[in-house]
């Protein structure tokens, strides 16, 4: 079952399947996917979300003390 990481512009989203990260069509995505395509993140929330989750471990390699 495909897992959305986040939607796109043109309506289709990208979603983990099987650990694969793979575009599909919304109408598709809303068949198969585990939350409702309106709850989906956009692109650049989800990307955004992904840096600030990064930030700690590059903070880290600078200052590996903490």
């Amino acid at each position: 079952m495909p897992t959305g990481l986040f939607k796109t512009p043109d309506q289709s989203a990208q979603v983990n399947y099987d650990g694969v990260s793979i575009p599909i069509p919304r109408s598709t995505y809303e068949r198969t996917a585990t939350s409702p395509f309106r709850q989906t993140a956009l692109e650049d929330e989800y990307k955004a979300a992904q840096e600030k989750l990064r930030m700690p471990e590059a903070l880290k390699a600078i200052h590996p003390s903490g």
